[in-house]
């Protein structure tokens, strides 16, 4: 679904890690969220992706439109956008990583070998 949309839109009042921005950002697609939870830690402002505060109605729909009506501004954060989450979000440094948290855990408690992560 991402590749046909032109912009992505989040409008949460409160949110942990906005999975639904990642994917779309993964898919090339500029965003437009509310400054809330983890999406500033996702979204740089301005380079991958445009921020507004939250419950401001008409900030959200200026950066919208602004997005809208200026294909290369959206192309470049698209594009800026896919190289902020690879690899950072991509699922085999996630694997990676949670098997190194578990081996450690365990390796704390005497069950295996300690792994650094």
């Amino acid at each position: 679904m991402y590749p046909d949309l032109d912009v992505v839109m989040l409008t949460s009042l409160n949110e942990g890690t906005p999975v639904s921005l990642i994917e779309a950002m993964a898919a090339g697609r500029a965003v437009v969220a509310t400054r809330v939870g983890g999406v500033p830690d996702v979204v740089q402002d301005g380079l991958t992706g445009l921020l507004v505060s939250p419950r401001d109605a008409h900030a959200l729909a200026e950066a919208t439109l602004s997005l809208l009506q200026d294909p290369e501004t959206r192309r470049r954060m698209g594009e800026a956008a896919r190289r902020a989450v690879f690899p950072r979000f991509a699922a085999e440094r996630l694997a990676r990583d949670m098997d190194a948290y578990y081996r450690t855990l365990l390796g704390r408690r005497g069950i295996g070998p300690e792994v650094s992560a």
